[in-house]
Formats: structure tokens, C-alpha cells, sequence
């Protein structure tokens, strides 16, 4: 419970049909909302505490309210309905409400809070011309790749990867995806809409109209997000969909005519097949992303490649010697704080991850003897 919630401008309405996602149990329950937090396409996301009673509260949750009867609700609802991972944010209740304003149905989804997006904490070092630690580089683009190891593993598509759809905790390194209203199952042989994805992290199969992709779309988001990371800002900026291709072939070069071929037989669109720069790709990769070391760059080279199949895997990537710095020591330092704190368990694997990661776990997981003790790091 908050002692503070009662002092604080807000709506609040009944709401008869509150699912819990944990016990499946439905109630009548008070929301009370305090703080409008994101708005978009879908609709509105605000801080809300709920009460059975008015004596005990719960939340804060993020509640998102999206139009009902809707095959776009309905999906993120399933997909939220099944996931538990640590890295994928976590639905506790949901329910329908009239709206009184236009008495249209809503859905509602009660989800964890975290405090921040990465967007947020990237932008708060880059308004600072600052650097984001690499150490946080590495600690975030971890938990993305293990949230997408699970994710995938049930077909599940993100489909619209990026810095604000990725809840932090920048004071204990927690993370979270967020935001499964564009997510989809894949089914093979089954085609999907290209059109998906924020232009800036949109893979260059989307871009030029390939309709049976993989859930290897989310992994482009995540090499994206890392550059972004790691540059302060989004990594490939093109004002409209086919400059966005444009864009990635001044880093990666031009692609690939097979490429095009088998992403889209009928794309006719630019093919920027001259060279926009000098130098080979790691020239300009390590120009580009210089402050990530050998390995960033190795990783960003693996990840950021236009044909899919050749994108590392979410468990490759968890393997990937980037993050043998989370494998060795345990603590890093929050953002403003001097002393060190202790990273979350990135290596808490269910076995469920084992089935997928196997002879990968050993790789990924540290070796006791590797790990410095506190007085080592000078704690």
C-alpha cells in the first residue's frame, strides 16, 4: 500500500470483472489512477493502484487500456496471458470497463511497474554528452537477448523491439520487454503484414516487403538497440521507409541481390547497390561503435546482417564473449552512485531455457572460480 496515493489528483472507477493472470480468480475491484505514464496508436497507459476493500492495495501496476474486440487487444492479451520470465514484463490482472467518456468497451491490462524505459536512460547520458557505461551496455542487452531466448521459443515475435518498448530499473539493472501489442505466434508458411515495427528499427527484409519472416526481425531490434546504446541515438535515421535502407547500407554496404530476391521477388524499389562509403564494414563498424572494444563490434557485426539466418541466435548471443564481464563479476554501478551494487541473477535458468540453450548453458553461466569476491573489487 502507498500512504501517498490519497494526496494525489486521480480517477478512479469500479470495475466488476478483475482477473488475477496469477489465480485466474475474477472480483469487483476499485482502480484508482494517479499518473498518466505513455500514449500512442493503441491507446493510454497509467499508474493505477487497485483495492478489493480500500484497505489493502495493490501496485502500483501500468495499466494499458486498449479498444475491446479487437484482434490486435486479444493477441497481447493471449501472449501476456502464457509468459513468465524475468525479462518480460508481467501481466497480474486484466478487465473490461465502459468508458463513460464515449461508452465504448476497453480492455485493461494490469501490468508490473518498472520506473523507467531504456529510452529514457539513454537519453538522460546523451543529454549529458555522456557515455552509457558499458558495463550497463552489456547488462541490458543481456536480459534483451535472454527475454527473446524465451520469447521465441514459443514462436512468439516481439515485432516492434526498441529502446521504449524496454522497461529498467537503472538502480538494479532490471529489465523487462514491454509492449506486446504488435506481437504475433509465427507459424511457418504463414505470411504476416511487412509492415510492422518502428521505421528506425525495422529489419531490411520488413523494409523491402518480406511477408514470411522469422522472429530473427527482433533480433536486428536488438543489435539496433545496442548501437543505440552505445551512440546515444538511433543508429539507422531514415525520414521514410525505403531511405531507411539507405541508411543501413552506408554501414553494412549494399545488399545482397539473392537477398532481395528471396525476401520479396516483386520489391522494386532503390537498391543502393553503389557503395555509399570508404572502407570496409569493421572500418566502419569500429569507427561507428568504437567505445564497445573488439567484442562489442565483433557482436554488433553478427547481429546487424541482412540475411536473417545468418543473424546470431538469442542463445549465440548469450554466449557471446561481450558478456564475459557479467559472467566474472557480480556487482556494477548504478548511475550516480558510488557504491556498488549487486547485478540481478542473469543465470537463473527454468528448464525450459535449458532445453533450448543446451551445451550453451555451460558456456554462458560462470565458473565459480571466475567470480572476484567482494574485497576484490574493493567493496
Amino acid at each position: 500500500m502507498s500512504s501517498g496515493i490519497s494526496h494525489t489528483k486521480y480517477d478512479e472507477f469500479i470495475a466488476d470483472d478483475v482477473t488475477s493472470n496469477r489465480s485466474n480468480s475474477t472480483r469487483r475491484m476499485l482502480i484508482k489512477e494517479f499518473r498518466k505514464i505513455g500514449h500512442g496508436a493503441f491507446g493510454t497507459v497509467v499508474q493505477a493502484y487497485i483495492t478489493p476493500d480500500r484497505e489493502k492495495w495493490y501496485g502500483p501496476f501500468a495499466i494499458k487500456r486498449v479498444p475491446a474486440h479487437t484482434e490486435y487487444k486479444s493477441r497481447e492479451l493471449q501472449i501476456l496471458r502464457v509468459t513468465d520470465h524475468p525479462n518480460v514484463v508481467k501481466l497480474e490482472y486484466f478487465f473490461t470497463y465502459i468508458s463513460p467518456q464515449d461508452g465504448k468497451v476497453y480492455q485493461h491490462l494490469a501490468m508490473e511497474c518498472l520506473p523507467e524505459t531504456l529510452q529514457i536512460e539513454i537519453g538522460r547520458y546523451a543529454s549529458n554528452k555522456l557515455e552509457l557505461p558499458l558495463k550497463h551496455v552489456k547488462l541490458y542487452s543481456y536480459q534483451i537477448a535472454r527475454g527473446m531466448l524465451y520469447l521465441h521459443a514459443f514462436g512468439i515475435c516481439h515485432r516492434d523491439i526498441k529502446p521504449s518498448n524496454v522497461l529498467v530499473n537503472p538502480s538494479t539493472g532490471d529489465l523487462k520487454i514491454c509492449d506486446f501489442g504488435s506481437a504475433k505466434k509465427l507459424e511457418q508458411n504463414q505470411p504476416s503484414i511487412s509492415y510492422i515495427c518502428s521505421r528506425f528499427y525495422r529489419a531490411p527484409e520488413l523494409i523491402i516487403g518480406c511477408t514470411q519472416y522469422t522472429t530473427q526481425i527482433d533480433i536486428w531490434g536488438l543489435g539496433c538497440v545496442i548501437g543505440e546504446m552505445l551512440i546515444g541515438k538511433a543508429v539507422f535515421q531514415g525520414h521514410e521507409p525505403l531511405l531507411q535502407l539507405r541508411e543501413i547500407a552506408k554501414l553494412l554496404g549494399p545488399p545482397d541481390k539473392k537477398f532481395i530476391f528471396f525476401s520479396n521477388p516483386a520489391y522494386d524499389g532503390p537498391l543502393f547497390s553503389k557503395p555509399l562509403f570508404s572502407g570496409s564494414p569493421q572500418w566502419r563498424f569500429e569507427k561507428h561503435f568504437g567505445h564497445a572494444g573488439p567484442e562489442g563490434i565483433d557482436l554488433l557485426m553478427k547481429v546487424l546482417v541482412y540475411e536473417p539466418q545468418f543473424r546470431l541466435s538469442p542463445r549465440r548471443i548469450l554466449a557471446h564473449p561481450f558478456f564475459d564481464d557479467l559472467r566474472r563479476e557480480e556487482y556494477f554501478f548504478p548511475r550516480g552512485q558510488t557504491q556498488p551494487v549487486r547485478l540481478p541473477n542473469l543465470f537463473d535458468f527454468n528448464d525450459l531455457e535449458l532445453q533450448i540453450l543446451r551445451e550453451f548453458a555451460d558456456k554462458i553461466r560462470p565458473k565459480t572460480d571466475d567470480i572476484p569476491s567482494v574485497t576484490e573489487i574493493g567493496v
